[in-house]
């Protein structure tokens, strides 16, 4: 078993009679001492945690302070996007300003989420009129030249994955009042669902629970006396080596050690100081971590709406622009504490239902193609009963309004449940906790007893996830009922990959949903959930956006499921050995969602030609079919299919050139520019996934490094670096670093989980404990004198009383 099973308690079958925990004994002098001395050791111990390096802290960041002491910033920060969408493709200029407000030199580091489908694949730094251009390099090589730069007094930026969807920033020897900005281009995978299109745009994150042992304490590290420290001197000298955390080593700077995250690494999530980015509330009237952003969207359909649930939205069609379409959020400058939505949709009578975009990069051949199922009736198919288990997150991440919209969205799924249903609620935090022993009916009083207990439902403690979905997951479904699971959930958890392993192994012929809450959900590990648990995602990101969300789900939910699908490719593609599909296992469709597909076809040769016409475009090899099953009423079994054809005109004979060459390509129609980043980025995931399930991770490297080379790509082993050749800080200068903090998401509670397991190591809790004792022996001295006195005396008598016998 992958994960050892937590605690568990039924809600209405307890395992045990409650007992008293003490009995009642008469109340003596002795007994009084007794209670004082144990009130007065814990005051001690309490005055232990106090004097520790975690009580002083104030939030989770590194603060710089400012000679009217009030705490500000020295590294300001702002964002500006500029997106085009071209079809599904979306083309995102991701640019980030920093300013140093301050008379010193400042190198900074700066944590940032992207959507999990980003794919860099360029990046620049510009200081004034001057640009210098990133380099992708392995992620060791580009840190040691960062490195070599920092230390050498050189401009310098450097990008790096940690996550899918999580970044760093760093940057080298930024001069007083200068200013920085280091331009990403990324490209996007849109998103479509239902109908609808849209774009998602990470501003911030929820702070992220760490599980797990820490593997080193604070005494390999500075961070007791750097990370709370009331100063602007933030440069401590380390005689200590630059400690490793999974690929990644500790920055140093003239000997000193960086603390870049507010958790310690864990023997389940051994990056986890780089991903603990620290945080801070929003101000209202800050400078610092503002967005601007603008879109452009090419649907090729014209749009009934454009919108964004979180934000207020301007829109309007461009003029003699045929179905072009401007977006930019209403105010100017937004605050990055909620992610960025964006929805489009097509009018009714434009609603595609398959499409095919391609592009080819010197021989190869690379195509992204969505084809839709028909539409259904429901009525018309066959309805199994279903045993539905809900799992609920109530730790102390969701504080706040996402727990009151998680209890809102778990209330209308409750209420949903037909007559033949069966279902169960898992609530977790540190430990879970089951409504029933075994899943129950939907008769009233069930559903009562449900809601009651979804009630007095509260946000508090850790976000160990493991026991309740291991708990869901291996309870076995009544005969005849299809085992789904509804998990509703923040995300914030740093071991993605083992939660993803354990939801491979455990799965079965169950079915795992999951309903994304917050302004800032790990989205991440949300879609990539589902995609393990063969099942879907929906993310709430605005309370006003509860029902149809959750509507969305039900559709999903109630609707069967179109299985056994299967692709056909093209003749010319299909003959072809080296072609590379994703995904490699097509998974289920549910209602109204399209497969999509990121294929790519080696050295694509053209079809033979037979009097003189292309026999490849008027017939039906040409085209991909995408086929599967339903099953009505009756139980009979349909087959089902859509195809489309795929996009390239095969070589016309031309009278006046021979040229029957075997590698000669046919002309294509209109590139579309991404399509082969976008079938990179979707492969390195795939690899990824191979890791999560067990494949050797050398293996894993060596092919992920070769696909980010070519394509040009950030990736887990690859890393942009961009360094000014000329010599900016003089070497007497002094130079300080700062993590530049990201907002808290909007309705979110900043909680003492944003703070590091540990603060002080074991040696130091001794020494607080030995103080306590000498402190008590000292308090009751006198009775120990008295003590000490009476047995004296006792031992005089005994020896008088023997001797006189």
């Amino acid at each position: 078993m992958l994960f050892t099973k937590p605690p568990k308690r039924d809600y209405f079958n307890p395992g045990h009679i409650h007992k008293p925990l003490f009995r009642e004994r008469p109340h003596s002098s002795k007994s009084r001492s007794h209670t004082l001395l144990i009130l007065v050791s814990l005051l001690c111990f309490l005055l232990g945690v106090v004097v520790s390096p975690l009580s002083l802290a104030q939030s989770g960041e590194l603060v710089m302070q400012s000679e009217d002491g009030e705490s500000t910033p020295a590294l300001l920060h702002s964002t500006h996007v500029e997106l085009q969408v071209n079809g599904m493709i979306a083309h995102v200029t991701y640019s980030q300003t920093f300013t140093n407000d301050t008379d010193e030199w400042k190198h900074g580091v700066y944590t940032f989420p992207l959507n999990e489908n980003a794919a860099i694949n360029s990046m620049e730094m510009l200081i004034g009129d001057r640009v210098i251009l990133g380099k992708i390099k392995p992620k060791v090589q580009a840190e040691e030249a960062f490195d070599a730069a920092k230390k050498a007094g050189k401009k310098a930026s450097l990008t790096q994955q940690q996550r899918p969807n999580l970044f760093i920033q760093h940057l080298a020897n930024i001069a007083p009042s200068e200013k920085i900005t280091v331009k990403l281009q990324y490209i996007q995978q849109v998103n479509y669902d239902n109908g609808e299109f849209s774009f998602h745009l990470p501003t911030t994150l929820t702070p992220r629970y760490i599980p797990g042992i820490p593997i080193k304490d604070l005494s390999d590290t500075v961070l007791s006396t750097q990370a709370f420290a009331n100063s602007d001197k933030t440069e401590f000298k380390s005689t200590q080596a630059p400690q490793s955390a999974g690929n990644n080593s500790s920055r140093l700077t003239n000997n000193n050690t960086f603390i870049s995250g507010w958790a310690l690494p864990t023997n389940e999530v051994s990056d986890a100081d780089k991903i603990t980015p620290f945080m801070a509330p929003a101000q209202p009237d800050s400078n610092t971590n503002q967005l601007s952003f603008n879109a452009t969207i090419n649907a090729g359909v014209p749009l009934d709406s454009i919108n964004s649930t979180g934000h207020k939205l301007n829109w309007h069609a461009i003029e003699n622009a045929r179905y072009q379409y401007r977006a930019w959020l209403d105010d100017k400058q937004t605050p990055m504490n909620k992610d960025v939505w964006l929805r489009w949709r097509p009018s009714k009578d434009s609603t595609p239902q398959a499409a095919y975009f391609a592009e080819d990069i010197d021989s190869d051949h690379y195509a992204l193609v969505m084809l839709t199922p028909p539409q259904v009736n429901p009525d018309e198919l066959q309805d199994f009963p279903r045993e539905v288990t809900f799992i609920i997150d109530t730790s102390g991440s969701m504080g706040g309004r996402p727990i009151q919209d998680a209890k809102a969205a778990l209330k209308l799924a409750i209420e949903r449940l037909d007559t033949q249903d069966r279902f169960n609620i898992v609530a977790f935090n540190t430990s879970y906790t089951k409504l029933f022993s075994q899943p129950a009916n939907t008769k009233p009083h069930n559903i009562k007893t449900a809601l009651a207990f979804i009630s007095e439902l509260h946000a508090n403690g850790g976000t160990e996830m493991a026991g309740a979905l291991y708990e869901a997951l291996n309870v076995q479904p009544k005969e005849n009922h299809i085992k789904q699971i509804v998990f509703i959930t923040d995300g914030a958890v740093g071991n993605e990959a083992a939660l993803f392993s354990m939801i491979q192994q455990q799965l079965g012929s169950a079915r795992l949903f999951t309903v994304g809450i917050s302004s800032a959900p790990n989205s991440y590990f949300m879609t990539r959930a589902a995609q393990f648990g063969r099942g879907s995602y929906v993310f709430i990101d605005n309370q006003n956006n509860i029902q149809k969300e959750m509507q969305r789900l039900f559709s999903k939910l109630e609707s069967p499921v179109l299985s056994n699908l299967s692709l056909t490719l093209p003749k010319n593609m299909r003959h072809n050995d080296n072609v590379e599909v994703y995904p490699k296992r097509l998974p289920d469709l549910y209602a109204g969602e399209p497969l999509l597909i990121n294929l790519k076809v080696p050295d694509l040769a053209p079809e033979d030609h037979e009097h003189g016409k292309d026999l490849v475009e008027n017939t039906a090899d040409n085209s991909l079919v995408l086929e599967g099953t339903l099953t009505d009423k009756d139980g009979n079994t349909h087959r089902w299919q859509r195809s489309i054809k795929a996009r390239y005109l095969a070589a016309e004979r031309n009278n006046n050139v021979s040229d029957n060459s075997a590698n000669t390509k046919p002309p294509r129609s209109t590139q579309s520019k991404g399509i082969a980043t976008a079938w990179a980025r979707k492969k390195i995931a795939a690899l990824m996934d191979e890791k999560a399930l067990g494949r050797e991770e050398n293996e894993v490297k060596n092919d992920i490094i070769n696909v980010a080379l070519t394509h040009n790509l950030i990736t887990a082993y690859t890393s942009f670096v961009a360094i000014e050749e000329v010599v900016s800080r003089p070497e007497s200068v002094n130079v300080s670093s700062q993590n530049i903090k990201n907002l808290m998401p909007q309705g979110t509670q900043m909680r003492a989980v944003n703070y590091p397991q540990t603060s002080a190591n074991i040696n130091f809790y001794l020494a607080i404990g030995a103080l306590s004792s000498l402190f008590l022996v000292l308090l009751y001295s006198c009775d120990i004198q008295r003590f000490l006195l009476r047995q004296c005396r006792i031992f005089i008598k005994d020896k008088r009383v023997k001797h006189n016998g």
